[in-house]
């Protein structure tokens, strides 16, 4: 009877309860470590965190399991998931080949896109070399900061020798957005969110977007949890509790508790 039982389950797609160690993203090395609702509303991209962590929280309610959360750096959630240190990482992924030979998404969470960041002044200049408005798809001769392993960093690396662009890779978006503070860099590449969130509770209100968002060359799709190729009772769990959220509009109302403009 107990076989069957586990069985029944697995095909259910419900787990017994059972420890699950979580990573979460955060934005800034300084928020490493900390628990998500503990990350004070003023440090960069504080929204962010705290979207990603009670969703986290949600999901790990809803498939009624015992979760142990870990605030780490982007770079550090699929590794672990790879290797098996983390069973879910919230970090806010888009799909990609080179990633799904390594870890298995989960179903969509919302679409991201990405923008680019950069104060007026900036844009104006670069505007005045190029002869018309600054977008993604003119930028040229530009310092550029993205997160070290996103797929803004990738898309720039990419172009970068053809555009004569200079591309700063920073260990968190907060670090890509400090470059723009401290003039090391003139431009940032952001998920829109992200960009959203740090230009918001930047005190000096010296940036903000430049150009249309940018959601082909991979920039934007989308939003997923990974988790282990191998644990495909999990993910089934997983996907059942994303389309509960979807259905009974969990998700909308946490997404609209921390971003209350509609940045799809």
């Amino acid at each position: 009877m107990r076989s069957f039982l586990l069985v029944a389950a697995l095909w259910s797609g419900a787990l017994p309860a059972a420890d699950l160690r979580v990573a979460v993203l955060v934005q800034d090395a300084a928020q490493v470590s900390l628990r998500g609702d503990l990350v004070p509303s003023s440090t960069p991209g504080a929204d962010l965190v705290a979207f990603t962590d009670e969703l986290a929280h949600e999901i790990c309610r809803r498939i009624r399991s015992r979760c142990a959360f870990s605030y780490v750096t982007f770079g550090e959630i699929l590794p672990g998931v790879e290797d098996g240190s983390f069973d879910l990482g919230f970090g806010n992924f888009l799909r990609a080949p080179k990633r799904e030979k390594r870890v298995a998404f989960g179903e969509p969470i919302f679409r991201s896109a990405s923008r680019l960041v950069a104060s007026p002044a900036t844009a104006r200049a670069f505007a005045g070399k190029l002869g018309q408005a600054v977008t993604l798809d003119n930028l040229r001769g530009a310092r550029v900061a993205a997160m070290e392993g996103s797929k803004q960093q990738e898309f720039l690396d990419a172009i970068a020798a053809e555009r004569e662009l200079s591309v700063v890779a920073t260990a968190t978006t907060a670090g890509a957005f400090d470059a723009l503070r401290n003039g090391r860099v003139d431009f940032a590449l952001l998920p829109i969110r992200t960009g959203y969130a740090l230009i918001s509770h930047d005190k000096s209100r010296r940036f903000g977007f430049v150009g249309p968002a940018v959601a082909d060359h991979g920039l934007g799709d989308t939003v997923h949890i990974i988790l282990p190729r191998q644990k495909e009772a999990l993910r089934r769990s997983v996907n059942q509790a994303i389309a509960e959220i979807r259905a009974d509009g969990t998700g909308h109302r946490i997404m609209r508790r921390h971003f209350p403009v509609i940045l799809d």
